[in-house]
């Protein structure tokens, strides 16, 4: 059996079903259903105790999980709807869609981007972690956007360096509530495991170098006082949630993001607003410098849509 790290409840959470706070706060992305499962087969614990699926948790509960170890792992080709923009005998590049898992994991051995690209592109590196051919670099479960992926070891290793090396540059969107003081900014703040709320990642003087650079796109005044604003967003490093905490720890959190807003679910998002929209890196074994750009996904134009109608 292996165990997931104990969870606390934060407060923004208090009489939330479980299954929905599970859902949406871990970062192994398990469906409710899964969870669901879990529970039933007492392999959640609250505060030590067994718990029936309808639980609704409550400020500091301590949550459990025990999972079953799995039968031997074996990642199938899906027909996963897949926008690949680009492709040679080395490389792809894909735009993922929000939602898309990137590889298996607990509670998620099907239908991942690994899946989909097993069927599509069909030829993988297997250089890296065999439950991730070709993946070099991640985007979280939400998140859409530009994605390269290798398709020969030699391909993997080259481009997993230029990513440790900070020769890949990576460009993302994002919407946020209220507006940043400044139009322009660099927010170099080291981001670690929160001690308390160990599904969240947060500013440390302990944690891992991080830098991310902002600027001010558009800024919509809505009616009723409320304000929000479209960011150019760069990052120099790759930490976990690193456009998430460094905006929230601003104040100003990415509008529907499930654990660094506590207003999320006031404006009724499928997913968070943002994405990667430009990815640029030298070619793996060519040298030539390859650039890419994506537009906006839909659910992040029709939030755009509408607060350009509401604002006139």
């Amino acid at each position: 059996m292996e165990n997931i790290n104990d969870i606390i409840v934060p407060e923004e959470y208090h009489l939330e079903r479980i299954d929905t706070f599970l859902a949406s706060a871990l970062e192994v992305d398990f469906s409710r259903s899964y969870i669901q499962k879990l529970i039933k087969g007492n392999s959640i614990l609250v505060n030590g105790k067994e718990i029936k699926a309808n639980y609704k948790v409550k400020t500091d509960d301590c949550i459990s999980i025990t999972l079953p170890e799995p039968d031997e792992i074996e990642i199938y080709p899906e027909d996963i709807p897949l926008n690949i923009v680009y492709e040679d005998d080395d490389i792809a590049v894909i735009n993922k869609q929000p939602g898309l898992v990137v590889h298996v994991g607990p509670g998620n051995y099907t239908s991942t981007l690994v899946n989909a690209l097993l069927f599509h592109v069909k030829k993988l590196s297997t250089a890296g972690d065999s439950y991730r051919p070709g993946i070099v670099h991640r985007l979280d479960r939400d998140t859409a956007g530009l994605m390269v992926i290798s398709k020969t070891d030699e391909a993997y290793y080259n481009l997993v360096e230029q990513f440790s090396g900070r020769k890949v540059k990576k460009k993302y969107a994002a919407i946020v509530t209220g507006k940043p003081s400044e139009d322009s900014e660099i927010i170099e703040k080291s981001i670690g495991r929160h001690k308390k709320y160990r599904h969240k990642m947060t500013l440390t003087e302990d944690g891992k170098e991080a830098i991310t650079e902002y600027r001010i796109d558009k800024i919509w005044h809505a009616p009723g006082g409320a304000v929000f604003t479209l960011l150019d967003v760069r990052i120099y490093t790759g930490r976990t949630h690193q456009i998430r905490v460094h905006l929230s720890s601003m104040g100003h959190p990415i509008v529907g993001d499930k654990i660094y807003s506590k207003k999320w679910m006031k404006y009724k998002l499928p997913y968070l607003l943002l994405c990667s929209t430009e990815l640029s890196f030298s070619h793996p074994i060519t040298g030539e410098e390859m650039m890419f750009n994506a537009e906006y996904p839909g659910h992040f134009k029709n939030f755009m849509a509408k607060l350009d109608n509401i604002t006139g």
